[in-house]
Parts: structure tokens; C-alpha cells; sequence
């Protein structure tokens, strides 16, 4: 009887979105952005993978890759009286999360800190998504 069970249990793909772009750094070289998220099939635990590849400052070459994973969390925040919802990165190699709001549907802005607060100069920190 376990196995009729377990048959008749349906079974949800994960979903996976895949969001890319070029964010200037203060002091270096732009850092091309390719963020994967992925919804697990149960439903509660969601992963990311997101590749970072450092330019030099001509940003012609790679001169740096880097590849961190770990758990991905939906948040909703109200600033500065409006609703925000954007991802919480938190890496599995204990580095400091990273937060991305979601501006649309196609588009994830990168933010300081938790406070999820922009600037002006942070329009072109926007990652747009390139899969689904």
C-alpha cells in the first residue's frame, strides 16, 4: 500500500531562473553576474548557485572566477513606505549573504544589506533574467 501511496503523490518540478548582468564595483574591475535559482520539489528548501567572473579594467578578460552556493531566501520589507520583496543570499561557505530586490519580473537588483534600501546610482546593479 506504501507504493499506491507514494504513486499517487504528485510530483512538482523544480523551477529555475536564471538571471545575468555586469555590476560595476567601487574600487576594480566590473564583476559579470550569472545567478541560478532553484526551487527544490518539496517546496521549502531553494538553492542558488551564482558565478562570479571579476573583468579586468578594460572589461575585455575574465581575470578572477568565483562560484558560491548555498540557500536562497524570499524576504518582504516595507522602505521607505513601500512594499519590497527580494532574495537573501545566504552562501554555504559562511560568507556574508547578499541581498537582491526584485524590481520586476525579469529584473533583480543587488543591495547593500538587509535594510534592501537603493540609490539612484544603483540602476545599473540590475541582473535580467535570461532563463526560465
Amino acid at each position: 500500500s506504501l507504493a499506491i501511496a507514494a504513486a499517487a503523490t504528485p510530483q512538482v518540478e523544480g523551477i529555475t531562473d536564471v538571471f545575468a548582468g555586469t555590476i560595476p564595483t567601487p574600487n576594480g574591475p566590473a564583476i559579470d553576474y550569472v545567478l541560478t535559482l532553484n526551487a527544490e520539489t518539496n517546496g521549502t528548501d531553494t538553492v542558488y548557485t551564482l558565478d562570479m567572473n571579476y573583468l579586468d579594467p578594460a572589461g575585455k578578460q575574465q581575470t578572477k572566477k568565483e562560484t558560491t552556493t548555498g540557500m536562497q531566501k524570499a524576504i518582504s520589507k516595507v522602505v521607505n513606505n513601500t512594499p519590497k520583496k527580494a532574495y537573501k543570499l545566504i552562501p554555504s561557505n559562511g560568507q556574508k549573504p547578499l541581498y537582491f530586490v526584485v524590481v520586476n519580473d525579469t529584473t533583480l537588483r543587488l543591495v547593500k544589506d538587509s535594510l534592501l534600501q537603493e540609490t539612484i546610482s544603483q540602476s545599473n546593479y540590475d541582473i535580467i533574467k535570461v532563463q526560465k
